[in-house]
């Protein structure tokens, strides 16, 4: 055999080219869309962990049971500070409260904004 014959023989053939631009995308999961796996955790949090009720806890001072060494009988308590109780508050409202957003009014061209009473007193009983 020459060598040429061997080159083709070992060769890898080529791929064909992929998708042209500009087509659209087919197949996989839908943008957006949860993880199967994160959603299983997530839900498994929220059912035996109990997040938000453990921070309401927290908030309102109640006592935990401390972690206690292996075969100790006696029960030891402790209470959140002051500062963790404000942390778990601040948590707390993020999860209950919107954000609040600051916006700047202005007036016609960027002027003081101009209040007009009339047309709110016209519909006041005399």
């Amino acid at each position: 055999m020459t060598e040429t014959a061997t080159e083709t023989a070992t060769a890898t053939p080529k791929r064909p080219p992929g998708r042209p631009k500009g087509y659209p995308r087919s197949g996989g999961r839908a943008r957006g869309t949860p993880n199967k796996k994160n959603q299983v955790t997530r839900d498994y949090v929220i059912k035996q962990g109990a997040p938000l009720a453990f921070l309401c806890r927290v908030v309102r001072g109640k006592r935990f049971t401390a972690a206690a060494q292996l075969g100790d009988n006696k029960r030891t308590y402790i209470y959140p500070t002051l500062d963790q109780s404000l942390r778990a508050a601040e948590i707390l409202s993020r999860k209950v409260l919107p954000d609040l957003k600051s916006t700047e009014l202005t007036g016609k061209d960027g002027g003081a904004v101009a209040l007009t009473l009339l047309d709110f007193l016209k519909g006041l009983p005399a």
